[in-house]
């Protein structure tokens, strides 16, 4: 899918946010992984219009540059895969006039300012015809270039003061290998390696790559000299990045780049804009004032800022497969923004990469296997910016910088517009995300995680929150089922046992029996089928103690964090609450795939009530007055944290994404679908930590047609297992004449398994009818014994009842007034009250 048309209007998104007035180098860079003769070739024709954009002296040429770029950005930055992508043999005319230039270049002339320039535009729209003949020419033909050898090239504008602009094109090496042999990051068999000299300089990167080789089985090549450095250490995306960040550093460096003052010292900035994603012209200008303190000066705290994906094509409605992303964008991250906790996507991503020692390119890393002597050596690779060793490099590399005390902030801006692939390749997404978390939780809790510096020297941070949370959850367990007065401070020893008896538990019985007491008049006193409220009272004791130690906990934590705010300067510990929370938030993107099991719980726990009769004992009236509190205090953090977000937001631009009825809809559709996803990737994601321990293979790279086809196949037949389910249970309820208590006790799970299954019916919908190849025309001609026996029409039919827009409407708005309305039929049937407290902790937006 990503071919020159991609390539072309990926680059027109990137050019176009050059800043006006900008006093840095503006470098964009093509990375063109795919090793192919005519993306190069059709790159230097992008160049050369840019080259031809009229240049009249002084900064008209950036002007004219950036005015011409946004009009380009504005006509191609809706276009779908579809009319571009890898299956398109020949563009549309229309296409091609658009993404060639050619309707931009027709707009623009009609501006007072560009009509002045006359017969000056013509050299730009000749260079435009250009482009435009090599586009309409063998749309996706490639032919590959040499395998083993890198390609670069270089563009600066003719007056090179007339901008700021450099582009850079890189195609690094792409070499055959053996599919026999395990792809690993270090030199071994079937790799291909090249050799470093000592005191070797940067500047001979390019050059000593170039003779580069393959390790041949039983032929050695002894070399006690040189060092041999592995040509691709890693293979996917982080490689890449990588490779490219390596080129820039060399450019940086030459003489003729240099500045000649502080600022060849400072840090820069690094945007990635994946091929399917086009930057808009205010991209940079929305995100580079993040880097900064409200003085001006540059805050070297702040580690990245992240922008949503936004797919024009797929409104929120529509998206049934949330392809948007919008659980996380428009939920996730406005909350964690709180504390600066948001975790880079890849995409859209923008890194602030501090100095480095730039007279060498190279680093020393442990070797992932040992040597035949059973000794663990270290190894020489090529410099490494992000992390290669998992699928997931952008999370691994925010974990990095959440280790090391910096925060992120998050654009809710359209700043970046996507073509989406088919909705469905977003579940092979989830697959490859999950299996990346688990590889990378298992490698930092085997200490084998490819961090470096300061970020590898404060893991133990991790352990900190880790012990903090499995202490909680100890409490809490010990809390339902152990029967005590006392707290854990008196068990350690920090409390003694008067002490604690004359400050807490003697003022605070006389209390709660005071409110039993007046409880107890309210309702008009006791009754022969009263229970003894003393249990109670020790049941409200015992919470409130328990309550109480968590406070002193919590109070010692921040007297603690706030006091290291002292020692910071020779102490890289948390020095701020809100750093906690950063590591609280990466600690759940490790493991949350711990939890997959619940969506399996709240599924089965449901379809034993509405099997088998149960019997829960419960005030009616005081477990629904819980979980009506409990609901809105639940949607009032969410609404409130949007509302929130959103006018700071407008305050910056009039643009902002409201968080609507249709995300958490989704959020819950999520919750059901990606359950057996997550279960199946807890099995390959151990099977890949495994490889990558034990054989140093290359784990970071995926290949997305099979991993998308096999979790398609798991949603589709796991919604389908959920539709029928429930379905059966209704008949099962009627079929089995209940008596009257048993029916009060099975209907409510019948219910709400229903409203289960109402949540997963548009995607299992989906799946099961996207591409239907049984056009109108065809199902017009069919018999009615045709159609019957035809599963196109079938699919044709379920596809026009269900996904439509009344339909739609209707559902989106069901499951949130279900969650409002659970905790009233509680009143109706104390059955649903075991059901809604499940619901409110396990399951979609508050979960």
């Amino acid at each position: 899918d990503e071919g020159k048309g991609t390539m072309i209007r990926n680059t027109i998104g990137m050019v176009s946010g050059l800043p006006p007035m900008c006093k840095c180098r503006f470098i964009v860079c093509n990375n063109e992984e795919g090793h192919r003769l005519e993306m190069m070739t059709c790159w230097d024709k992008f160049c050369a219009v840019l080259a031809a954009i009229p240049n009249l002296g002084g900064l008209t040429y950036e002007e004219n540059l950036r005015q011409f770029l946004t009009v380009w950005c504005e006509e191609t930055r809706e276009m779908r895969l579809d009319s571009m992508g890898a299956k398109v043999r020949k563009l549309d005319d229309k296409i091609l006039a658009r993404l060639s230039g050619k309707t931009a270049i027709a707009k623009i002339r009609k501006d007072v300012k560009w009509a002045r320039f006359g017969n000056s535009l013509d050299r730009l729209e000749a260079a435009i015809d250009v482009l435009k003949a090599d586009l309409d020419t063998d749309y996706n033909k490639f032919t590959p270039m040499i395998p083993e050898r890198d390609y670069v090239k270089d563009w600066m504008p003719p007056d090179p003061n007339s901008t700021s602009l450099r582009m850079h094109f890189t195609s690094r090496a792409k070499p055959r290998e053996d599919p026999r042999n395990i792809m690993v990051q270090h030199v071994a068999v079937g790799t291909w390696y090249y050799k470093v000299p000592p005191n070797a300089t940067p500047q001979q990167w390019l050059s000593l790559r170039r003779n580069c080789q393959e390790m041949i089985y039983s032929q050695p090549d002894v070399d006690e000299i040189n060092v041999k450095v592995p040509l691709r250490s890693s293979h996917g995306k982080a490689g890449g990045l990588n490779f490219v960040d390596n080129y820039i550093t060399i450019v940086n460096d030459r003489p003729e780049n240099s500045y000649g003052t502080e600022q060849d010292n400072q840090p820069s900035l690094y945007a990635i804009a994946d091929a399917r994603h086009q930057f808009q012209p205010d991209f940079f200008i929305s995100c580079v004032p993040c880097f900064f303190h409200e003085n001006g000066e540059l805050n070297h705290r702040v580690g990245f800022t992240q922008a949503p994906q936004h797919y024009p094509e797929y409104q929120d409605k529509f998206d049934y497969l949330d392809n948007n992303n919008a659980q996380f964008f428009r939920l996730n991250a406005m909350i964690r923004n709180c504390c600066g906790g948001v975790s880079s996507c890849g995409t859209n991503g923008m890194w602030q990469l501090h100095p480095r020692d730039d007279t060498t390119i190279w680093q020393r890393r442990l070797k992932r296997v040992r040597d035949r002597d059973s000794r663990l050596r270290t190894e020489q690779i090529e410099r490494e910016q992000f992390h290669t060793s998992c699928k997931i490099e952008d999370t691994a590399s925010s974990l990095d910088r959440v280790l090391v005390g910096e925060y992120s902030h998050f654009v809710n801006r359209k700043l970046s517009f996507g073509m989406s692939k088919s909705p469905e390749g977003f579940l092979g997404a989830q697959q490859r995300w999950v299996e990346g978390a688990i590889t990378l939780c298992l490698q930092w809790v085997t200490q084998n995680a490819d961090a470096h510096g300061q970020a590898k020297r404060n893991g133990p941070l991790l352990w900190c929150v880790i012990l903090g949370f499995t202490f909680y959850l100890i409490a809490l367990l010990r809390l339902v089922t152990v029967q005590y007065t006392s707290s854990i401070l008196v068990m350690l020893g920090f409390l003694s046992e008067e002490k604690f008896d004359e400050f807490i538990r003697l003022p605070l019985r006389p209390l709660i029996h005071g409110v039993y007491t007046w409880l107890m008049t309210v309702r008009g006193g006791h009754s022969p089928n009263s229970y003894s409220y003393k249990v109670y009272e020790d049941m409200t004791l015992q919470f409130m103690i328990w309550l109480g130690t968590c406070m002193v906990c919590f109070t010692a934590l921040w007297v603690f964090t706030t006091m290291c705010k002292c020692c910071r300067r020779w102490l890289t510990f948390p020095n701020e609450m809100k750093w906690w929370g950063r590591l609280l938030i990466s600690f759940d993107n490790l493991t949350y795939w711990i939890w997959f099991w619940t969506s399996f719980f709240w599924i089965g726990f449901n379809m034993y009530l509405a099997i088998w009769p149960a019997k829960f004992h419960f005030n009616n009236l005081a477990m629904m007055s819980f979980l009506l509190v409990a609901t809105f205090l639940n949607y009032a953090l969410i609404i409130a944290n949007s509302f929130r977000f959103s006018i700071m937001e407008s305050m910056d631009a009039n643009e902002i994404a409201f968080l609507s009825m249709d995300n958490i809809w989704r959020a819950n559709q999520l919750f059901f679908m990606v359950g057996p996803i997550q279960g199946f990737s807890v099995i390959t994601g151990t099977k890949n930590f495994i490889n990558y321990l034990l054989y140093g293979q290359d784990i970071g790279g995926w290949s997305g047609g099979d991993l998308t086809q096999i979790s398609i196949a798991i949603v589709k037949y796991w919604t389908t297992m959920i539709v029928i389910a429930a379905t059966c249970c209704w008949i099962y309820l009627f079929a089995s004449n209940p008596t009257v208590d048993e029916y009060q006790s099975r209907r409510p799970g019948c219910i709400i398994f229903t409203f289960i299954a109402m949540d997963v019916l548009h995607p299992c919908i989906y799946l099961w009818t996207v591409g239907n190849k049984v056009s109108k025309e065809e199902m017009a001609k069919m018999t009615c014994y045709q159609k019957l026996t035809s599963s196109g029409w079938w699919k044709s039919k379920m596809a026009t009842f269900i996904l439509n827009e009344q339909v739609t409407n209707i559902f989106r708005f069901v499951n949130p007034a279900y969650m409002f309305c659970l905790p009233l039929l509680v009143f109706y049937n104390s059955y649903f009250g075991v059901s809604g407290g499940f619901a409110l902790v396990a399951v979609g937006a508050g979960h």
